[in-house]
């Protein structure tokens, strides 16, 4: 709940095979943890970093086994992810959206984020975000790029985070992958629809290898930025390695071997939070999920926040609806069923207003 796995768990029921979704699909969120749960056969965890009401939504096409879907995030996230193994994933963040980045490496307007299957990878997100998706298999991928493109890739996407495109010719992909999405919502496809399938999908290899034979390296991050972020994330899974003790600042200092003063430029830094802040919102994030899930072993809002090392409950009560706008009690009333009956899906037919 609070860590990705290197595997699944078995199913409690048969999952269709990758792809076998038809139309469409919507999904509106209130929290980081649905929102998490969201996208089709991933595994993610969202914190959210900055206070206020989340809401967020998810559209979603699968055509055969290439998922192409669009995000939106109104609130500031951390986000942990891994797609599933035998697959790209490709992230475009959509244009004029400062403060984006894939583990520490800044994502500007002409940037493309990239990630191989079954390996995990981090973003941090501003609030009110938006990003287009796409995953696609890596054998069809490089063999798609070996029939239109002499030679195949130029560049190897192998153990490249970023790659820099052209800001139009990604904009212009962009607007297409959404035009993509709306047609197909208003064309109402089903199982019968194989064709307009099938040229959709091919749309979408052409696109997307075009965009990615006139990519070039993204800019070298600076060492110490790399740095800072491999320590924010070791700060991450000290914290969440140890539940039940009420950490504070020293102890980060000493795990990590680092002055106050280092720690906090180090935080300041990377996500604009000092320290004290982050431990917190881990904790108060960890909490959510525990009040939100139903494979939580936890019953009542007290033993849960006293599970994550919030023992004064007037005070985690008040952090609590600073952060995420609501009551724990409120979270954890909308826990039975599981996140797919929390989350709002709606048919292909369905309309979703994009906040």
């Amino acid at each position: 709940m609070h860590q990705l796995r290197a595997a699944s768990p078995p199913p409690r029921e048969p999952l269709a095979p990758l792809g076998a979704e038809v139309g469409v699909k919507h999904r509106e969120t209130s929290n980081s943890f649905e929102q998490a749960c969201a996208i089709t056969a991933w595994q993610q965890l969202y914190d959210q970093l900055l206070p206020g009401l989340f809401f967020g939504h998810v559209k979603e096409l699968w055509l055969d086994q290439l998922q192409c879907f669009e995000e939106f995030t109104s609130r500031s996230l951390r986000q942990s992810c891994v797609v599933w193994p035998d697959a790209y994933w490709f992230g475009l963040p959509c244009p004029d959206q400062p403060g984006a980045a894939r583990d520490g490496g800044q994502m500007g307007n002409g940037a493309i984020a990239i990630s191989t299957g079954g390996e995990d990878f981090e973003l941090t997100t501003p609030d009110n975000f938006r990003i287009m998706g796409l995953v696609v298999p890596q054998e069809e991928l490089d063999e798609h790029a070996r029939l239109t493109l002499d030679g195949g890739l130029p560049l190897s996407l192998q153990d490249r985070p970023l790659l820099q495109l052209d800001p139009e010719r990604k904009r212009d992909f962009i607007l297409r992958q959404r035009q993509l999405l709306i047609e197909a919502e208003r064309s109402r496809l089903g199982p019968a629809d194989i064709t307009a399938y099938r040229f959709m999908r091919h749309e979408l290899l052409d696109g997307l290898t075009e965009l990615l034979a006139s990519a070039l390296p993204a800019p070298a991050q600076q060492r110490s930025l790399r740095s800072h972020w491999r320590l924010v994330r070791k700060a991450r899974d000290f914290v969440m390695s140890q539940p039940d003790e009420a950490l504070v600042v020293a102890d980060l200092c000493r795990h990590l071997n680092l002055s106050r003063r280092t720690l906090q430029n180090i935080f300041q830094n990377t996500l604009g939070l000092c320290p004290l802040a982050y431990l917190k919102s881990m904790r108060l994030n960890a909490v959510q999920r525990e009040l939100l899930s139903p494979d939580s072993r936890h019953h009542t809002v007290q033993d849960i926040a006293a599970a994550w090392g919030f023992w004064h409950m007037s005070q985690f009560a008040t952090d609590y609806k600073r952060l995420f706008g609501e009551r724990p009690s409120a979270t954890l009333l909308r826990r039975a069923g599981g996140p797919e009956e929390r989350l709002s899906s709606f048919s292909a037919d369905a309309s979703s207003p994009a906040p």
